[in-house]
């Protein structure tokens, strides 16, 4: 099947763009032929494989009616080429773009949500275009969780438009490492650095957790802040904590384009988002390295970690009871990370695989050119 997939996204890079790169991977593996709509130069367009078209369009910033016609003018002279079946908008700010195409073309569309509907972030304009495009534009909405599928239910989206498909990752071996190196805790975190991922609550929650344990530990820290926010949250943490005993405890990475290089040097991945997160990539990351994790029990979070099995949750804003866990987990021998590490791996690889997501994506594909 010829797939048309939209996602020319130029500003934000996060799981969604990561999980961009494995999907169409899974999809030319799954023998789909597939274009790929995105902005030239963009880190979007980076995770691209070979084996896909590619048609350049503007990025998808502001909404502009203009820059919209312009975009659809290139993806209908890019059909009479080479005709589409599908066209799937791989992210909400997508929806438009996909939904107007498809009746352009006469084609069935779809868009995946990889966030909750009404997030803090999204503005009251887009949300009202999203509900649009899911009523009026897309044959369905795809959502990366049943979390996200309850989110869209309980904002008036179309119950029968709306499906879930959980995202997956392509086969690895676990990583081969040791545990509490030299005794000491090695901690993780791994993504954008923002309000809503819960970094300035993962600070207060070490604050409270350094002032109560004897045990040696470090903070690993791997990511970026991509907006203005995010940069004034650092120099905040910095203003506040820089003084603290504890404070040369806390490494820097910057960004890394492999999970693997930090996964491979903690012992505990914390994810302490204070937002909705709808199905984090790095808890999948985290699972196919063999890392047992710590994580707010928010979005779809809970649909991947088994407590006390593969991980450890803490309920969303409650950083004593994160210290409170970061605490026991600092009197912790290596065996008991080896034994979640180990359960975390075998789930990935059986229930969060990338063949299962392509196999689910394409019967969606199939039932809409079959059925409409």
């Amino acid at each position: 099947m010829r797939l048309l997939i939209v996602h020319p996204e130029a500003r934000f890079f996060a799981g969604a763009e990561k999980m961009l790169g494995h999907f169409l991977t899974g999809l030319l593996a799954a023998d789909h032929q597939v274009t790929v709509a995105v902005a030239p130069g963009s880190r979007t367009a980076g995770v691209v494989p070979a084996g896909c078209a590619v048609v350049p369009v503007p990025e998808n910033g502001r909404f502009s009616l203009i820059t919209l016609g312009r975009t659809l003018a290139i993806l209908r002279r890019a059909h009479a080429q080479t005709p589409f079946a599908v066209v799937h908008g791989w992210s909400a700010r997508d929806w438009e773009l996909a939904g107007l195409a498809g009746r352009l073309l006469g084609r069935p569309a779809l868009g995946t949500l990889h966030d909750h509907p009404l997030a803090s972030f999204i503005t009251g304009s887009r949300r009202r275009l999203m509900r649009l495009a899911a009523r009026r534009g897309l044959q369905r909405v795809v959502c990366v969780s049943e979390a996200v599928r309850l989110a869209c239910a309980d904002a008036g989206y179309p119950a029968e438009r709306l499906a879930v498909v959980r995202n997956g990752l392509p086969p690895a071996a676990p990583l081969q490492r040791s545990w509490r190196t030299a005794g000491r805790l090695r901690l993780g975190f791994l993504g954008a650095f923002s309000e809503r991922k819960g970094l300035r609550g993962l600070f207060a929650a070490l604050a409270m957790f350094a002032a109560r344990t004897n045990q040696p530990w470090e903070l690993h820290l791997a990511g970026e802040a991509q907006d203005a926010g995010g940069r004034k949250m650092l120099a905040d943490l910095h203003a506040q904590h820089a003084a603290e005993s504890w404070w040369p405890q806390v490494h820097w990475h910057g960004w890394m384009d492999t999970p693997a290089r930090l996964l491979g040097m903690v012992d505990v991945l914390v994810v302490p988002s204070s937002e909705f997160d709808p199905f984090p990539t790095v808890l999948l990351e985290a699972g196919q390295a063999g890392v047992p994790v710590l994580a707010a029990r928010v979005g779809g979070v809970a649909e991947i970690i088994v407590p006390e099995e593969t991980g450890w949750l803490f309920e969303p804003g409650d950083w004593s009871g994160a210290a409170a866990k970061l605490e026991w987990l600092a009197g912790q021998s290596a065996p008991e990370f080896a034994r979640c590490g180990k359960l975390a791996f075998q789930r990935q690889a059986t229930d969060f695989t990338l063949v299962k997501m392509s196999a689910q994506y394409g019967e969606i594909f199939s039932r809409l050119t079959t059925n409409g």
